[in-house]
């Protein structure tokens, strides 16, 4: 085989892929086709998450991946994915470190972490995210999209 045709098949392969974080836990999902499956809600970042994401059933290596967890996605049709495997990519999480020189010497002048953190939210969070309605206005074990700094981005629905 060719160094041209190695090439052409490894592009071919990744054109259908995506990286993601696995951003709630896994459920069981009634899909289109009449079957129970289990599912996830992933972000593939560009604060896009793809909602009710099925596990292949042949990749073994999800059972024990979590929230927050870089997942593969392969393409199973028009705007239509599944998680087929753990990743080595974590999409959306940058770590960032300024280095200053000065003559011979460097030295770390900050760093910076840029990304996204699922997690549920606290019991103490819960009266203090919606000003003004106190408790029951969030669900108990309702979930959340926090930047680096625990600030939270937006709610996500809750199961």
């Amino acid at each position: 085989m060719s160094l041209r045709k190695i090439i052409d098949w490894q592009i071919a392969a990744a054109d259908g892929q995506l990286f993601g974080t696995i951003a709630s836990p896994f459920y069981q999902y009634y899909d289109i086709a009449g079957q129970w499956t289990w599912a996830c809600d992933v972000d593939i970042g560009k604060d896009e998450v793809l909602r009710n994401v099925p596990v292949a059933t042949s990749s073994r290596e999800i059972i024990y991946a979590q929230e927050g967890m870089p997942v593969a996605l392969n393409q199973m049709g028009p705007n239509k994915y599944a998680i087929t495997g753990l990743s080595k990519k974590v999409q959306s999480t940058t770590h960032i470190i300024y280095v200053s020189f000065d003559d011979a010497f460097g030295r770390i002048v900050n760093t910076v972490t840029k990304g996204f953190i699922y997690r549920p939210v606290t019991y103490g969070e819960l009266g203090t995210l919606l000003h003004g309605f106190g408790y029951g206005s969030l669900p108990y074990g309702a979930r959340g999209k926090f930047d680096m700094q625990g600030n939270l981005v937006e709610l996500l629905r809750s199961y």
